[in-house]
């Protein structure tokens, strides 16, 4: 594919757009309270979008694709056995402990309830994790800017760093939440042509059924025996491994979802901005 001069400028404008309310946002930040946690000021329906699209990244777009492709409808457990349950336990349970405690985060959350190993086997942990995680989301988007429109992969990977670092350095947590409620947006608009498109190419849901094979058509069929579906997972694995353990484990305790909501007004802003966006979370495998 061969950009001209419009898709540059399309690109740059973004670019200097997304980084641009880092810096509208500077001269609001005064104090690491404002860094960290905007104030506590940030509307319901922006927390709730950017708790949604902090989780909405090149791992989602093209992992989740991928695990379509290879597991059928069974990958959609990732979003409602996987995150939807959890999401509206983390708002109706753990937000009042984490939004009443007054703490920035849930490692000072920890520190609060626990003592400073705590905090700090947690911080350390999800940094680590953090670093990984955010390697794959680079490295994807490098590999896709390589292969669609021909750019160096390690240009890409610094590019699109530097691009987070600045306005997040400038505007602190205010300046990610918008620019993540400005990304659901253009994730959201550019994935719904693909999917008429996608679907026209494959001659509609007829056409799907027919070169699909069938294990790939269910959501529970099949849960009975790992040897019965391609994902080789058992119900009990499904419900209690993935449904109970990881996604309780990671949409209670994590920092970069959680934090969306301990920056919401008050406390049952804060309550409701999970359990909202547990709604697009469900509809994303659409």
């Amino acid at each position: 594919m061969k950009l001209e001069f419009i898709d540059y400028l399309i690109i740059a404008i973004y670019f200097l757009f997304v980084i641009g309310i880092g810096f509208f946002l500077k001269k609001k930040i005064k104090t690491g309270n404002d860094f960290l946690m905007s104030n506590r000021n940030i509307p319901l329906w922006i927390t709730s979008l950017a708790f949604i699209s902090a989780n909405l990244g090149a791992q989602e777009v093209l992992g989740m694709a991928a695990n379509g492709a290879k597991y059928g409808l069974y990958t959609v457990h990732f979003y409602w056995l996987g995150a939807a349950l959890a999401m509206i336990f983390l708002g109706v349970y753990m937000m009042p402990f984490y939004y009443g405690s007054k703490a920035r985060s849930v490692p000072e959350y920890l520190k609060l309830r626990f003592d400073e190993k705590t905090r700090t086997f947690n911080a350390l942990t999800f940094a680590a994790m953090t670093v990984f995680s955010s390697g794959v989301s680079l490295y994807a988007l490098a590999m896709l800017m390589e292969v669609i429109l021909g750019w160096d992969f390690n240009v890409s990977i610094w590019m699109a760093a530097g691009v987070v670092l600045a306005y997040t350095f400038l505007g602190g947590l205010t300046s990610a939440v918008y620019n993540e409620v400005l990304q659901f947006f253009l994730i959201v608009l550019g994935i719904a042509p693909l999917v008429f498109i996608g679907l026209d190419k494959a001659g509609g849901w007829e056409g799907i059924v027919q070169h699909v094979t069938d294990a790939k058509l269910h959501v529970w069929k099949g849960l009975d025996s790992p040897a019965n579906n391609p994902m080789g997972v058992d119900f009990i694995s499904m419900v209690f491994g993935l449904g109970f353990v990881l996604a309780f484990g990671y949409w209670c305790t994590d920092f970069l979802v959680v934090q969306r909501a301990m920056i919401s007004r008050n406390l049952n802003d804060a309550q409701l901005t999970p359990i909202i966006a547990a709604i697009p979370k469900i509809l994303m495998p659409v």
